[in-house]
């Protein structure tokens, strides 16, 4: 409105200013008289400048990105020391969980969370078992949880119940949807640690499941190649274990609990038969290497034809894709007739993971439809040694005693 001679007038105005200006320092202007309607013996002095600073829009990448407010809240405290770790992803599920179900929104937030696990530095695990629970898994369809039946389990979606979403924790990061064992196994926690003095070959003994395949190639790992099976597993410091295999050359992971399958008595009966439960010196890894591979048959890449989550289904195989699903590494598989004396001699000599199966008969103290791995060539007496992954029974065989067997022998290509 006008004003009169020496007159004042205060006015507001109230404006946004686009996000996509840069902080900085700027000028706010402000002008009477915009229209020039009131003649002044002065028409230059109707423009004021302010110097402002302009701190910035609103950066936060939580409020911005997510819309539940406990996820917000939660997510930006867990998020602060830069990363979000197992047990901070472990926290959120359980935060969404509110109200007895997840809801559209959490779900939708949980899922961009993993979709940025870059931002928060996110360790490959703990991102991809997360993205199992949340995203999904052709392993979601069961839960098992040691017992001889499965029930429907399904993928998380909106309006997902807590007791769903506690099974996929506990399936994925937990290690407590354990495989279906021998109708008379119990399972139970055995003591022990993951590694005893070391890791050797003489580690794995085969128990009553016919995976020789798996663990004579787990034996040529150990002696070859320590640092696959030491880089095999993650300790999670709550007594669960999260394994790693590879799907062409992909990391992907499975949780297992320290609980294995044990008879009456209380002893193993998969790996390290006899054992008692309750011994301090128990080594834990073949047995835990063996579980894991149980629930990884689950997601349907690593044994295709039988994918039930049961220890009956890792029995029978070939071990050169043993040796690229645990190591990674490429593998080639021969029969001794395709191959030279001077060829097999130098895998031996070589540190590439080296197996061997025979299918075509029992004889020179080797047993029919078995794997070995093969540990050392003699040159005095030109023999090679294949070692049993019983743990006893390992024999010495001449050239051609392997040419008589139609022996085949499987390795890593590096």
């Amino acid at each position: 409105n006008g004003i009169t001679p020496g007159g004042v007038s205060s006015e507001s105005v109230t404006f946004n200013i686009d996000s996509s200006i840069t902080a900085g320092n700027y000028y706010l202007l402000s002008q009477a008289d915009g229209y020039g309607y009131v003649a002044e013996s002065n028409e230059s002095n109707n423009i004021f400048a302010s110097a402002i600073t302009l701190q910035g829009t609103n950066n936060d990448w939580y409020s911005q990105n997510l819309k539940d407010p406990g996820l917000i809240n939660l997510t930006r405290s867990l998020a602060a020391d830069g990363n979000l770790s197992r047990n901070d992803m472990i926290s959120l599920f359980h935060n969404a969980e509110d109200n007895s179900v997840i809801n559209a929104t959490e779900l939708v937030d949980l899922r961009t969370i993993v979709s940025n696990s870059s931002r928060f530095t996110m360790l490959d695990n703990v991102r991809v078992l997360s993205d199992d629970v949340v995203n999904g898994n052709t392993a979601n369809q069961w839960w098992t949880g040691g017992s001889t039946s499965k029930t429907t389990l399904g993928n998380l979606f909106a309006g997902s119940s807590t007791a769903q979403m506690e099974k996929l924790i506990g399936k994925w990061f937990l290690g407590s949807d354990r495989p279906t064992a021998s109708n008379s196994a119990t399972y139970q926690a055995i003591s022990g640690s993951l590694f005893q003095n070391g890791i050797s070959a003489d580690d794995i003994k085969q128990g009553n499941l016919g995976d020789c395949y798996y663990l004579a190639t787990l034996s040529s790992i150990a002696q070859e190649k320590p640092n696959y099976i030491q880089n095999m597993f993650i300790d999670n410091g709550d007594n669960t274990f999260t394994a790693r295999f590879f799907n062409n050359g992909v990391a992907n992971y499975v949780t297992v609990d320290r609980y294995l399958p044990t008879n009456a008595n209380g002893q193993l009966i998969y790996a390290s038969p006899g054992s008692s439960y309750n011994n301090s010196s128990n080594e834990l890894w073949v047995g835990l290497a063996e579980k894991a591979y149980t629930q990884l048959g689950e997601l349907g890449w690593s044994r295709p034809d039988n994918s039930t989550n049961a220890y009956s289904s890792i029995e029978g195989g070939w071990m050169d894709y043993v040796t690229r699903q645990v190591t990674g590494l490429d593998a080639t598989m021969k029969q001794v007739t395709n191959m030279t004396k001077t060829q097999l001699i130098d895998l031996v000599n070589s540190n590439k993971v080296l197996t061997a199966g025979f299918v075509n008969g029992a004889n020179y103290g080797v047993v029919n439809e078995h794997a070995y791995s093969v540990t050392a060539y003699n040159a005095a007496n030109g023999t090679f040694r294949v070692r049993n992954p019983w743990g006893y029974k390992d024999a010495d065989l001449t050239w051609d005693q392997l040419l008589n067997l139609k022996t085949y022998f499987a390795w890593s290509n590096t």
